[in-house]
């Protein structure tokens, strides 16, 4: 009987779980459907963003309001702060603004994952609690980050690894310490989370410890080799002599470099090379000497060889490995200095196999030696011309091994066409070496490979055979079309230019012809008003000068026989000539006074005042 009902019961008790089971999930698909229904694109109820409501909102209602808010949160200042350092961040300085569009997305997802489980225990949340967002922002690293740095500058305090100290000739481990870092990924969460949180107005700088590398146990071997290096002097010798080292300058040597064996760091014990090798340069410089390359000496335009010398090298590296070997032995504490043949550039032999033995070219022109600037500009240039030597099949190029003619050369202001007039340039004088240069080749019968003529007519230049340079622009280029080498020698005196090319002899005879000037353009005339002459007074300031083409041609010979025909083209533009007009008005002198005669007058020839103007001839440029 009390088994029965027992049964009976458990089955009462099961309907009615069941029923109360079916009611439940009735419910809550109930609910479910009625909240679907009633935020259907709608953020759910109790859904907040910075304190800001936005349940039940529309995504564009939602937006409207996050753009209020995102001006309100924008021109918000944080305070960043640590131990009384104080930095204000704010959303305008650090690039950031509120992306609102995110921000509403945010919002809207709660309840909306695809989750159905998931969702519906987040919306049946939403009911009773209330949930709060932060804003999505989005920001300009560069900005940022310079915010972050200037943090980080002002607060990291790097580790202090141990080291080896030497005092008063003791060796001691000075300890290691910790250092401070920012930790910035947490600082730019705060920094973020503060702009979009009202109640938050400051936030503070989040540290790590920075552990050093090096810790003092990890020294105690480095330690033992240092008091060891700085024991006793070392010695350095070579044949008879010594030379030595002492504590002092050991210590004032001796350098740390850090080093890693494994996942340990530690202290490896050396010699500044630097330091070293300048003591030891000193100590053995009777020893060291450089070689001498072998020189051509010109004599009465013969040539003559002066022999290179070898030097003595001092190999300053292996004394210093060997007095860093001996300082940490202890056993022997003497190094042996090494020594080797420092061999010349151009030896005697290398000299002679160049063929560069007799005169094959020359040529000299003159100038005004009142004309000090111009005249120290040739001086400066064949300077740098002189000894220049050429290989064979080697192409010079004046602009190329001069290079610019500039102040910190020692070149100055002297005159020189430009724009074709003559006007003060630095470097004036440099045709005059490029137009001696030039008539040097073309009577040694070298291959001109780029040549200008001057845009002027220069009467003292050799007709059709003047050259024209400028750094950046025209240049005066050869070839040495030989198989032997070429010797420059440019010699330069108050008045005078020759420039000699010395090499072998090849049997070269040189011919030429200039054709007689022919497309003269007449020389136009331009008047300048002048405030100091008297009107009817005219003055020529820079005489005219026709211009002209000429033509040189070149006729080479080998042992007698022609092997080139060449010609040299010049065309010349004209040059205006100046005149100075006077403007001045002429001073009016009164009438002298009539007084009676004592004496009866006397007729006199009339006083002649001035000569009569004479035409100003036509005159070629200088320079």
């Amino acid at each position: 009987m009390k088994e029965k009902l027992k049964q009976a019961l458990k089955k009462t008790w099961l309907k009615i779980s069941l029923i109360v089971g079916a009611l439940i999930i009735v419910s809550v698909v109930g609910l479910g459907i009625a909240d679907a229904t009633l935020y259907a694109n709608k953020i759910h109820r109790n859904v907040s963003v910075s304190g800001l409501s936005l349940g039940g909102q529309t995504k564009d209602a939602a937006a409207d309001k996050i753009g209020k808010l995102a001006k309100e949160l924008e021109g918000r200042d944080v305070n960043v702060f640590y131990t009384g350092k104080k930095w204000v961040a704010s959303p305008a300085k650090l690039g950031v603004k509120v992306d609102i569009d995110a921000t509403v997305e945010s919002a809207f997802a709660l309840g909306r994952t695809g989750s159905v489980f998931k969702d519906t225990q987040t919306r049946m949340s939403l009911w009773f609690d209330k949930t709060e967002l932060a804003p999505v922002f989005d920001s300009e690293d560069a900005k940022f980050e310079a915010f972050m740095a200037k943090v980080a500058n002002e607060v990291d305090q790097p580790a202090e690894d141990a080291e080896i100290k030497i005092v008063e000739g003791k060796v001691l481990i000075a300890n290691s310490k910790n250092g401070l870092t920012v930790a910035r990924n947490v600082l730019e969460t705060r920094i973020l989370t503060a702009f979009g949180d009202p109640e938050k107005p400051s936030v503070a700088v989040p540290i790590k410890t920075q552990k050093p590398d090096i810790h003092e146990d990890a020294l105690v071997e480095a330690k033992n080799m240092v008091v060891q290096m700085i024991d006793a002097p070392l010695e350095l010798t070579y044949k008879q002599e010594t030379w030595t080292i002492t504590e002092e300058q050991i210590i004032d040597w001796m350098s740390f470099k850090k080093v890693r064996e494994g996942a340990l760091w530690s202290l490896d014990v050396d010699f500044d090379s630097d330091k070293a090798a300048l003591e030891i340069e000193k100590l053995t410089a009777n020893i060291a000497s450089e070689p001498k390359d072998a020189q051509f000496e010109i004599v009465e335009d013969t040539v003559t060889i002066v022999p290179s010398e070898n030097g003595v090298k001092v190999d300053v590296k292996k004394a210093i490995e060997g007095m860093l070997e001996a300082s940490k032995t202890g056993d022997n504490r003497q190094a042996i200095l090494v020594t080797e043949v420092a061999e010349p550039k151009l030896t005697t032999e290398d000299a002679k196999g160049m063929g560069i033995k007799e005169k094959v070219s020359s040529y000299t022109t003159h100038y005004n030696a009142s004309q000090t600037s111009r005249v120290h500009n040739i001086k400066t240039l064949a300077g740098e011309l002189d000894g220049i030597i050429l290989a064979p099949d080697e192409t010079f190029s004046f602009n190329g091994n001069i290079g610019p003619r500039t102040a910190s050369k020692g070149y100055q202001e002297a005159p020189a066409i430009i724009n074709g007039e003559l006007q003060p340039s630095l470097g004036g004088g440099v045709c005059q070496v490029a137009t001696t240069l030039f008539n040097t080749i073309f009577f040694g019968g070298y291959e001109v490979v780029e040549r200008s003529n001057h845009s002027l007519f220069i009467s003292h230049y050799p007709t059709g055979r003047d050259a024209t340079v400028s750094y950046g622009g025209p240049d005066l280029k050869f070839k040495n079309n030989t198989k032997y080498y070429m010797l420059i020698k440019a010699n330069a005196s108050s008045s005078t230019l020759t420039i000699t090319f010395y090499s072998t002899s090849r049997g070269v005879e040189v011919a030429y012809t200039t054709s007689a000037p022919s497309n003269y353009k007449t020389y136009p005339t331009k008047y300048e008003d002048d405030a100091t002459l008297t009107k009817g007074v005219t003055k020529v300031k820079d005489h005219g000068s026709p211009g002209r083409d000429v033509t040189v041609k070149r006729i080479t010979k080998i042992d007698g026989k022609v092997v080139k025909e060449e010609k040299f083209f010049s065309r010349y533009k004209p040059k205006t000539a100046v005149i100075r007009v006077g403007t001045k008005e002429a001073a009016i002198t009164p009438p002298p006074e009539k007084t009676p005669p004592s004496t009866p007058p006397t007729t006199q020839p009339p006083i002649q005042t001035s000569e009569p103007r004479q035409p100003v001839p036509a005159q070629p440029a200088a320079q």
